[in-house]
């Protein structure tokens, strides 16, 4: 715990932190679900959810109404405005450094390009478009020519960065490829060394708590403590 709270050994439900925070912030990859399947237990905890739950993930392959779906489809109270992705943290931190329409250079899925969009900036897949950035984010089909574009731009001087370090990704079949091993063959070919941009923002709650499966799948980008619990049942 960041703020010296104790709770090792606890079995303390979400009712129970509900009445020790304003708000739960739920890490979503092995803490929540683990691809199609729910975490064993998490259901049950979050059956009296209400207002005080937002669900975050560093994982930016998805559009949060899609995210939203998925957790309705596992039994997950949850509608569009309860769930943040990395990739709109990631978009908001390009738009403060860059002027509208600047080319930026995505590695990742349509609905990472189409958060660079809505701020104002210019999605680009080639790093010939002179890109001021690249924005790297989890993707199952990022692959060798993407990447390549990505160490091009990198290496002429574009800001890189990226939505996670994770290096793995944990579904129902285990634990596979996750952003931080694709962003490791860039930082390799590069020597450069990404920008993180997590999934936290300062207008989500004044005193939150937050689960989450991993040392790597939350790093809040501000330096305020902010009280954490790793689940490590999912592990």
């Amino acid at each position: 715990m960041t703020d010296g709270t104790d709770l090792s050994g606890s079995t303390a439900s979400g009712d129970s932190l509900r009445r020790i925070y304003d708000v739960l912030l739920l890490d979503l990859d092995g803490t929540v679900y683990r691809g199609a399947e729910p975490v064993p237990g998490a259901r049950e905890a979050l059956a009296a959810g209400d207002d005080t739950v937002l669900y975050v993930t560093n994982n930016a392959s998805r559009r949060p109404s899609e995210v939203a779906l998925h957790l309705r489809e596992l039994g997950f109270p949850a509608d569009d405005s309860s769930v943040v992705t990395s990739s709109q943290s990631a978009a908001r931190l390009l738009a403060e450094r860059f002027p509208a329409g600047a080319p930026v250079l995505v590695v990742g899925t349509e609905a990472l390009a189409e958060e660079v969009a809505g701020v104002g900036l210019t999605p680009v897949r080639s790093a010939d478009a002179h890109p001021v950035a690249v924005v790297q984010g989890h993707s199952p089909d990022t692959g060798w020519a993407i990447l390549a574009e990505a160490t091009l731009a990198v290496r002429a001087g574009a800001l890189w960065v990226a939505t996670n370090v994770d290096s793995t990704l944990p579904t129902e079949r285990g634990l596979v490829l996750g952003n931080g091993s694709m962003v490791a063959a860039v930082r390799n070919a590069t020597g450069a060394t990404p920008q993180l941009r997590c999934s936290r923002t300062r207008s989500v709650a004044a005193v939150p708590v937050v689960p989450s499966s991993s040392v790597t799948g939350w790093t809040p980008t501000s330096r305020a403590p902010t009280p954490s619990v790793r689940i490590l049942s999912s592990c």
